[in-house]
C-alpha cells in the first residue's frame, strides 16, 4: 500500500491515533480519519473499542497477547 493511506495506515498499525498520524504526516484531521475508516471498513485496522468487549488488561492469561494490555 502506498501513498496517504499506506503512510496512515502504518502510523495506525504502530498504535497512533489518526489525529497523532495526521500531525507526523502534515495532513488534514478529517483526512487521517477517512482513511482509519476507509481500512476499519476493509478490515485492515480495527479500533481499540471494538476489539475487545471484556478489556482488562493482564486480567487473565488471554490477555497476554493481546497489543491493547500493554
Amino acid at each position: 500500500m502506498s501513498g496517504v493511506l499506506g503512510a496512515v495506515v502504518e502510523r495506525l498499525a504502530g498504535g497512533e491515533t489518526p489525529r497523532a498520524a495526521a500531525r507526523a504526516l502534515g495532513i488534514p484531521v478529517d483526512l487521517a480519519e477517512a482513511a482509519a475508516a476507509e481500512c476499519e471498513r476493509l478490515g485492515l485496522v480495527m479500533r481499540a473499542g471494538a476489539a475487545c468487549g471484556t478489556c482488562a488488561p493482564g486480567r487473565t492469561v488471554a490477555c497476554a497477547g493481546c497489543p491493547f494490555a500493554g
